[in-house]
């Protein structure tokens, strides 16, 4: 099983840039802005993997008005690239058509039974959860980007359903032309009936003249020119101007350097993780020089990555119920990644389900002004004392309620009537 390298759906991922052999990785991940006020997870996902010689990589775009798109996003994004990771560069175009229509079509049932599963907060309004469940009997959809280069056939290839973006660079930094590529809105892969609206659309090109490839989901809309050259500095840029604008989206970028990786890169020191008694979690003293940290995680017939910035608390905490074997790595845009750090085992029982009904707190997003009010300390009133049972022979009022009362109504009329000469007249 090939170890994915996965960023977070349910946070956001600056500009960050890693080596693999002799390609350098750059890579964005941001949720639109409705989805970090909600504290709500991306649709959109990445998922990559490399050795010397091979790298395959996925770019996948939930659809919203499915049930939970990232649901099927991720799933895809992590069965795409294991399954380019361990498979012979494909000989032809129809051959690789083929096969990929076949494993897009085995992997519906899986995907049906998890959607089936996933289960839904307690505390949603009635309107809502119905809307979800009507949601859940379509199924939960996803376009998808995946690729796999090859540096001994001296080739890639790509296959894709949907408008994600597939670019192709020269060495001057310059567009180069995909042929008889198109993007198609309506194509996509559903959890309940596999491909839809088509079959997927698929490419072999050689490497010849190839200086970069970038895999990038439409949230970047009228501003994909600028991605042309960039540093990680004006991807942050173009991420928060875009996050400002009402049309806001997910972004999801990868930007492959074939040869990019400097020719010597100091590593950093590899982080020695400590397991936090009585919880499925880890801590671990920080790195001098390292950016972020990345939990390589091991279990449940799944391998995958989790990334912690440098500025949280050193520690993981296993939100998955299930038994995973975790290592650490410490990494840097500027060095070498560490090594991994001696495996430590996890074990988290399923939390309950009242859990689910706090999302995260919203991250990364623009800070807005808003004047509060301290709210009014009000003390609890004292105990009334029990009503007295009415009797026929119970005494009327008396006389001083009864014009206290008049003089409340006189005043109440008094202010209605000012306010009526003031304001609306």
């Amino acid at each position: 099983m090939p170890h994915l390298i996965t960023l977070n759906q349910d946070d956001d991922t600056p500009a960050r840039r890693e080596y693999i052999g002799s390609a350098a990785l750059t890579y964005l991940y941001d949720r639109s802005r409705d989805s970090q006020r909600a504290g709500a997870r991306g649709q959109d996902f990445i998922a990559f993997w490399g050795d010397a010689q091979r790298l395959a990589f996925a770019v996948c775009d939930g659809v919203s008005q499915s049930f939970y798109g990232d649901l099927a996003a991720r799933f895809l994004g992590e069965k795409l690239v294991a399954w380019l990771a361990e498979s012979p560069f494909p000989a032809d175009q129809d051959a690789f058509c083929a096969a990929l229509s076949a494993q897009l079509a085995a992997w519906q049932p899986e995907a049906e039974a998890l959607v089936m599963a996933h289960p839904l907060r307690p505390d949603l309004p009635p309107m809502l959860r119905d809307a979800l469940l009507r949601k859940r009997e379509n199924g939960s959809e996803s376009m998808f980007l995946a690729v796999l280069v090859d540096q001994a056939v001296g080739s890639f290839a790509a296959c894709w359903m949907g408008d994600l973006r597939l670019r192709l660079f020269d060495g001057t930094g310059e567009e180069m032309p995909l042929p008889n590529a198109h993007w198609e809105m309506r194509q996509r892969w559903s959890s309940r009936v596999g491909a839809k609206n088509g079959a997927p659309q698929v490419l072999i090109m050689p490497l010849a003249g190839i200086a970069r490839l970038m895999a990038h989901s439409d949230g970047f809309g009228s501003r994909a020119d600028m991605l042309k050259r960039f540093t990680l500095e004006s991807l942050n840029a173009l991420a928060d101007e875009l996050l400002s604008l009402p049309t806001s989206d997910d972004l999801a970028l990868l930007d492959v350097a074939l040869h990019g990786a400097p020719s010597a890169l100091i590593p950093l020191e590899t982080p020695i993780p400590q397991r936090i008694e009585g919880e499925p979690a880890l801590r671990w003293q920080p790195v001098a020089g390292a950016t972020w940290y990345r939990v390589w995680l091991q279990g449940e017939g799944r391998a995958f990555t989790v990334d912690v910035n440098a500025d949280q608390p050193p520690s993981f905490t296993l939100k998955l119920h299930g038994t995973y074997t975790c290592r650490l790595q410490a990494l840097s845009s500027e060095r070498a990644p560490s090594p991994l750090s001696e495996p430590i085992r996890l074990e988290a029982a399923p939390l309950p389900e009242l859990a689910m009904a706090h999302p995260s707190e919203p991250t990364r997003l623009k800070p807005v002004v808003v004047k509060q009010t301290p709210p009014e300390r009000v003390s609890a009133p004292p105990p009334k004392p029990p009503m007295p049972i009415p009797s026929a022979t119970a005494p009327a009022q008396p006389f001083a309620w009864d014009f206290v009362t008049l003089i409340a109504a006189l005043i109440a009329i008094g202010l209605a009537a000012v306010w009526y000469f003031v304001y609306m007249r």
